[in-house]
């Protein structure tokens, strides 16, 4: 089996992220595609939106997608521990013997790979697949693909329609009351507005 993986803190999921899992998954020809909310993030201060909010709209988002990806809640089970990834695909592989797992990630996680949380064995877990943003263009890229082949790190990058909705723009439009129609799933956007989640507080 072929398994995408997409790892964040999907504050909140958006139409952006199923773009995304849509390319990988034709361009790679998944089997299935996982998205994993993160519980407690290691490079980052933990979201004000608690796991499991964050889980229940992956898991709405992932039921509008047609079949196209599922909510993994691992991260968020271990509520209060570092999500770390190697720990996480560890976990897929206990899961899905036998799997060929890829996350993917952005282009700055991508080139920063070497640094990760025991990356001697992480190397070992997935194919690393990203693609051009934020400044890093392709050659960047192959050219530090080459390097994490040449210490034994599989990676993929492809040229693939760039991601261009984020989970911040989203947060400070409703914060503004502003309407986010067309940027999550319709379910999603119904979720946060009956939740009164982002709002601005008086």
């Amino acid at each position: 089996m072929r398994i995408g993986f997409l790892g964040g803190t999907f504050n909140p999921p958006h139409n952006g992220h199923l773009n995304l899992a849509k390319a990988w998954s034709q361009r790679l020809e998944l089997d299935r595609f996982l998205i994993t909310p993160t519980g407690t993030p290691p490079h980052k201060q933990s979201s004000e939106v608690p796991g499991k909010i964050r889980l229940e709209m992956c898991r709405i988002a992932a039921e509008q997608s047609g079949g196209l990806l599922e909510a993994f809640d691992f991260e968020v089970r271990r509520s209060g521990q570092k999500s770390y990834s190697v720990i996480t695909l560890s976990a897929l592989h206990e899961l899905y013997p036998d799997s060929e797992i890829f996350m993917v990630m952005g282009a700055d996680m991508f080139v920063s790979l070497e640094s990760w949380y025991d990356f001697d064995c992480l190397k070992t877990l997935a194919t690393f697949c990203t693609m051009p943003r934020d400044g890093i263009d392709f050659g960047q890229l192959e050219k530090h693909r080459l390097h994490l082949q040449s210490v034994g790190c599989r990676g993929l990058v492809a040229n693939l329609p760039e991601m261009d909705i984020s989970s911040s723009v989203i947060r400070r439009r409703v914060s503004e009351g502003k309407s986010i129609h067309g940027l999550v799933p319709d379910g999603v956007e119904k979720y946060i507005f009956t939740r009164g989640l982002y709002a601005k507080k008086n």
